[in-house]
Protein backbone atom coordinates (compact mmCIF):
# COMPACT_ATOMS: atom_id res chain seq x y z
CA UNK A 1 0.00 0.00 0.00
CA UNK A 2 1.23 3.48 -0.87
CA UNK A 3 0.10 7.02 -0.10
CA UNK A 4 -0.97 9.37 -2.89
CA UNK A 5 2.03 11.56 -2.13
CA UNK A 6 4.78 12.77 -4.46
CA UNK A 7 7.97 13.43 -2.50
CA UNK A 8 10.17 16.10 -4.09
CA UNK A 9 13.86 16.57 -3.23
CA UNK A 10 15.78 19.42 -4.90
CA UNK A 11 19.43 18.39 -5.17
CA UNK A 12 22.47 20.63 -5.47
CA UNK A 13 25.91 19.12 -4.93
CA UNK A 14 24.51 16.75 -2.32
CA UNK A 15 26.43 13.54 -3.03
CA UNK A 16 27.41 13.19 0.64
CA UNK A 17 23.86 13.46 2.07
CA UNK A 18 21.35 12.34 -0.57
CA UNK A 19 21.60 8.63 0.30
CA UNK A 20 20.57 9.39 3.89
CA UNK A 21 17.59 11.48 2.75
CA UNK A 22 16.35 8.92 0.22
CA UNK A 23 16.82 6.07 2.72
CA UNK A 24 14.53 7.87 5.18
CA UNK A 25 11.86 8.10 2.48
CA UNK A 26 12.26 4.46 1.48
CA UNK A 27 11.86 3.35 5.11
CA UNK A 28 8.46 5.00 5.59
CA UNK A 29 5.87 2.72 7.14
CA UNK A 30 3.50 4.11 4.50
CA UNK A 31 5.49 4.64 1.33
CA UNK A 32 4.83 7.72 -0.83
CA UNK A 33 3.75 6.63 -4.31
CA UNK A 34 6.66 8.37 -6.01
CA UNK A 35 9.95 10.11 -5.24
CA UNK A 36 11.17 12.88 -7.54
CA UNK A 37 14.85 13.89 -7.43
CA UNK A 38 15.70 17.14 -9.21
CA UNK A 39 19.36 17.95 -9.88
CA UNK A 40 19.60 21.74 -9.90
CA UNK A 41 22.49 22.03 -12.37
CA UNK A 42 25.04 20.85 -9.81
CA UNK A 43 27.86 20.53 -12.32
CA UNK A 44 29.51 17.73 -10.34
CA UNK A 45 28.67 14.05 -9.86
CA UNK A 46 25.26 14.70 -8.26
CA UNK A 47 23.20 13.73 -11.32
CA UNK A 48 25.15 10.51 -11.74
CA UNK A 49 24.56 9.76 -8.07
CA UNK A 50 20.81 10.32 -8.48
CA UNK A 51 20.68 8.00 -11.48
CA UNK A 52 22.53 5.36 -9.46
CA UNK A 53 19.98 5.71 -6.65
CA UNK A 54 17.19 5.40 -9.21
CA UNK A 55 18.71 2.13 -10.44
CA UNK A 56 18.98 0.87 -6.86
CA UNK A 57 15.35 1.59 -5.94
CA UNK A 58 13.70 1.22 -9.33
CA UNK A 59 12.55 3.61 -12.04
CA UNK A 60 8.93 2.80 -11.27
CA UNK A 61 9.29 4.60 -7.92
CA UNK A 62 12.00 7.23 -8.45
CA UNK A 63 11.92 9.89 -11.16
CA UNK A 64 15.12 11.84 -11.86
CA UNK A 65 15.18 15.23 -13.55
CA UNK A 66 18.38 17.08 -14.42
CA UNK A 67 18.21 20.84 -14.94
CA UNK A 68 20.82 22.24 -17.33
CA UNK A 69 21.61 25.30 -15.21
CA UNK A 70 21.67 26.02 -11.49
CA UNK A 71 18.46 28.01 -11.04
CA UNK A 72 17.74 27.79 -7.31
CA UNK A 73 15.42 25.64 -5.19
CA UNK A 74 12.22 27.44 -6.29
CA UNK A 75 12.65 26.39 -9.92
CA UNK A 76 13.89 22.92 -8.92
CA UNK A 77 10.87 22.31 -6.70
CA UNK A 78 8.47 23.67 -9.32
CA UNK A 79 10.02 21.32 -11.89
CA UNK A 80 9.39 18.39 -9.55
CA UNK A 81 5.87 19.71 -8.95
CA UNK A 82 5.22 19.63 -12.70
CA UNK A 83 6.29 15.96 -12.82
CA UNK A 84 4.21 14.97 -9.80
CA UNK A 85 1.08 12.87 -10.28
CA UNK A 86 -0.24 12.36 -6.73
CA UNK A 87 -2.84 14.23 -4.71
CA UNK A 88 -0.34 15.62 -2.24
CA UNK A 89 3.26 16.87 -2.37
CA UNK A 90 5.79 16.41 0.43
CA UNK A 91 9.06 18.33 0.26
CA UNK A 92 12.36 17.14 1.68
CA UNK A 93 15.76 18.83 1.47
CA UNK A 94 18.72 16.69 0.48
CA UNK A 95 20.48 17.13 3.83
CA UNK A 96 17.45 16.35 6.03
CA UNK A 97 15.66 13.11 6.92
CA UNK A 98 12.22 11.93 8.05
CA UNK A 99 10.82 9.94 10.94
CA UNK A 100 9.68 6.50 9.63
CA UNK A 101 6.02 7.43 10.27
CA UNK A 102 6.15 10.90 8.75
CA UNK A 103 4.02 10.07 5.70
CA UNK A 104 1.64 7.79 7.59
CA UNK A 105 0.95 10.46 10.20
CA UNK A 106 0.74 13.54 7.98
CA UNK A 107 -1.02 11.97 5.01
CA UNK A 108 -3.65 10.39 7.24
CA UNK A 109 -4.15 13.71 9.03
CA UNK A 110 -4.47 15.63 5.75
CA UNK A 111 -7.05 13.18 4.45
CA UNK A 112 -9.03 13.48 7.69
CA UNK A 113 -8.91 17.27 7.39
CA UNK A 114 -9.63 17.94 3.70
CA UNK A 115 -10.13 21.68 4.33
CA UNK A 116 -6.35 21.97 5.00
CA UNK A 117 -4.21 22.81 1.98
CA UNK A 118 -0.86 23.10 3.77
CA UNK A 119 0.44 21.29 6.83
CA UNK A 120 3.77 21.09 8.61
CA UNK A 121 5.12 19.67 11.84
CA UNK A 122 7.87 20.11 14.40
CA UNK A 123 11.50 19.43 13.51
CA UNK A 124 14.34 18.13 15.69
CA UNK A 125 18.02 18.98 15.31
CA UNK A 126 20.30 15.95 15.49
CA UNK A 127 24.06 15.81 15.94
CA UNK A 128 24.39 12.56 14.03
CA UNK A 129 22.15 10.21 12.08
CA UNK A 130 23.56 7.39 14.24
CA UNK A 131 22.01 8.88 17.39
CA UNK A 132 18.39 9.38 16.32
CA UNK A 133 15.75 8.04 18.67
CA UNK A 134 12.38 8.16 16.93
CA UNK A 135 9.55 9.25 19.18
CA UNK A 136 6.66 6.75 19.24
CA UNK A 137 3.55 7.83 17.41
CA UNK A 138 1.09 9.40 19.90
CA UNK A 139 -2.53 8.29 19.95
CA UNK A 140 -3.70 11.86 19.59
CA UNK A 141 -1.66 14.44 17.67
CA UNK A 142 -2.46 18.05 18.47
CA UNK A 143 -2.52 20.66 15.71
CA UNK A 144 -2.49 24.45 15.55
CA UNK A 145 -4.10 26.54 12.82
CA UNK A 146 -1.75 29.06 11.23
CA UNK A 147 -3.61 32.22 10.29
CA UNK A 148 -2.63 35.33 8.36
CA UNK A 149 -0.99 37.15 11.26
CA UNK A 150 1.04 34.17 12.43
CA UNK A 151 2.53 33.46 9.02
CA UNK A 152 3.33 37.13 8.39
CA UNK A 153 5.22 37.36 11.68
CA UNK A 154 7.29 34.22 11.24
CA UNK A 155 7.98 31.32 8.90
CA UNK A 156 6.65 28.49 11.05
CA UNK A 157 6.83 25.88 8.26
CA UNK A 158 10.15 24.11 7.74
CA UNK A 159 10.24 23.09 4.09
CA UNK A 160 11.13 19.48 4.88
CA UNK A 161 8.01 19.28 7.04
CA UNK A 162 5.59 20.70 4.45
CA UNK A 163 2.84 18.68 2.76
CA UNK A 164 0.48 20.47 0.39
CA UNK A 165 -2.34 19.71 -1.99
CA UNK A 166 -0.95 19.39 -5.51
CA UNK A 167 -4.04 21.11 -6.91
CA UNK A 168 -3.44 24.53 -5.34
CA UNK A 169 -2.75 27.34 -7.79
CA UNK A 170 0.26 28.90 -6.05
CA UNK A 171 3.88 27.99 -6.87
CA UNK A 172 7.35 28.77 -5.57
CA UNK A 173 8.31 32.19 -6.93
CA UNK A 174 11.25 31.61 -9.32
CA UNK A 175 12.52 35.17 -8.79
CA UNK A 176 13.55 34.24 -5.24
CA UNK A 177 16.67 32.20 -4.50
CA UNK A 178 16.20 32.75 -0.78
CA UNK A 179 13.04 32.49 1.36
CA UNK A 180 11.03 31.27 -1.62
CA UNK A 181 9.38 28.71 0.65
CA UNK A 182 8.26 31.38 3.11
CA UNK A 183 6.78 33.43 0.27
CA UNK A 184 4.80 30.41 -0.94
CA UNK A 185 3.39 29.64 2.53
CA UNK A 186 2.28 33.28 2.85
CA UNK A 187 0.62 33.27 -0.58
CA UNK A 188 -1.16 30.00 0.18
CA UNK A 189 -2.61 31.33 3.44
CA UNK A 190 -3.40 34.80 2.08
CA UNK A 191 -5.12 33.02 -0.81
CA UNK A 192 -7.83 31.85 1.61
CA UNK A 193 -6.34 28.39 2.05
CA UNK A 194 -6.17 26.83 5.50
CA UNK A 195 -2.91 25.67 7.09
CA UNK A 196 -1.89 23.85 10.28
CA UNK A 197 1.15 22.69 12.22
CA UNK A 198 1.17 19.22 13.82
CA UNK A 199 2.74 18.93 17.27
CA UNK A 200 4.91 15.91 16.52
CA UNK A 201 8.63 15.97 15.52
CA UNK A 202 8.86 13.80 12.41
CA UNK A 203 11.70 15.50 10.54
CA UNK A 204 15.37 15.86 11.41
CA UNK A 205 17.96 18.56 10.70
CA UNK A 206 21.67 17.87 11.05
CA UNK A 207 22.74 21.50 11.39
CA UNK A 208 21.35 24.60 13.12
CA UNK A 209 18.29 26.14 11.39
CA UNK A 210 20.26 29.18 10.22
CA UNK A 211 23.82 30.39 9.75
CA UNK A 212 25.47 26.97 9.44
CA UNK A 213 25.04 25.68 5.90
CA UNK A 214 22.89 25.48 2.81
CA UNK A 215 20.57 28.33 1.86
CA UNK A 216 20.15 29.49 5.45
CA UNK A 217 23.90 30.07 5.89
CA UNK A 218 23.82 33.53 4.30
CA UNK A 219 21.84 35.58 6.80
CA UNK A 220 22.14 38.80 4.82
CA UNK A 221 20.62 37.29 1.67
CA UNK A 222 17.83 35.81 3.75
CA UNK A 223 17.09 39.20 5.31
CA UNK A 224 17.05 40.90 1.91
CA UNK A 225 14.67 38.27 0.52
CA UNK A 226 12.31 38.63 3.46
CA UNK A 227 12.30 42.43 3.05
CA UNK A 228 11.44 41.98 -0.63
CA UNK A 229 8.61 39.59 0.22
CA UNK A 230 6.99 42.17 2.48
CA UNK A 231 7.51 44.89 -0.13
CA UNK A 232 5.82 42.80 -2.82
CA UNK A 233 2.93 41.97 -0.51
CA UNK A 234 2.42 45.70 0.12
CA UNK A 235 2.58 46.49 -3.60
CA UNK A 236 -0.04 43.81 -4.22
CA UNK A 237 -2.18 45.37 -1.45
CA UNK A 238 -2.08 42.10 0.48
CA UNK A 239 -0.85 44.01 3.54
CA UNK A 240 -1.20 47.63 4.59
CA UNK A 241 1.59 50.20 4.57
CA UNK A 242 1.75 50.12 8.37
CA UNK A 243 1.95 46.32 8.38
CA UNK A 244 4.74 46.50 5.81
CA UNK A 245 6.83 48.87 7.93
CA UNK A 246 6.22 46.94 11.16
CA UNK A 247 7.07 43.61 9.54
CA UNK A 248 10.21 45.09 7.99
CA UNK A 249 11.39 46.35 11.39
CA UNK A 250 10.68 42.99 13.02
CA UNK A 251 12.56 41.25 10.21
CA UNK A 252 15.55 43.51 10.79
CA UNK A 253 15.48 42.77 14.53
CA UNK A 254 15.31 39.05 13.78
CA UNK A 255 18.34 39.37 11.49
CA UNK A 256 20.48 41.03 14.19
CA UNK A 257 19.33 38.45 16.72
CA UNK A 258 20.46 35.67 14.40
CA UNK A 259 23.81 37.39 13.79
CA UNK A 260 24.32 37.51 17.55
CA UNK A 261 23.37 33.85 17.98
CA UNK A 262 25.75 32.80 15.18
CA UNK A 263 28.57 34.87 16.72
CA UNK A 264 28.03 33.23 20.10
CA UNK A 265 27.88 29.81 18.48
CA UNK A 266 31.17 30.44 16.67
CA UNK A 267 32.81 31.75 19.84
CA UNK A 268 31.64 28.69 21.75
CA UNK A 269 33.04 26.37 19.08
CA UNK A 270 36.42 28.16 19.11
CA UNK A 271 36.55 28.01 22.92
CA UNK A 272 35.79 24.30 22.77
CA UNK A 273 38.62 23.72 20.30
CA UNK A 274 41.06 25.64 22.49
CA UNK A 275 40.12 23.67 25.60
CA UNK A 276 40.74 20.43 23.73
CA UNK A 277 44.40 21.45 23.33
CA UNK A 278 44.90 22.77 26.88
Amino acid sequence: MTASVSTIIPCYRCVETINRAVDSVAKQTLLPAELILVDDGSGDSTLEKLLQIQDDYGKDWIKVLGLKHNSGPAIARNAGWDLASCDYLAFLDADDTWHPEKIAVQYEWMRQNPEISLSGHRVEIQKSDNQITHEPRPTNIKSQKINRNKILLSNVFCTSSAMIKRSISQRFNPAFRYSQDYFLWIEIILGQNQASILDFPICYYFKPPFGAGGQTKNLLNGKAAEAEIYRQLWKARAITFIEWRILSLLSLAKYYRRVLICSLRKHSAISGQRSAFD
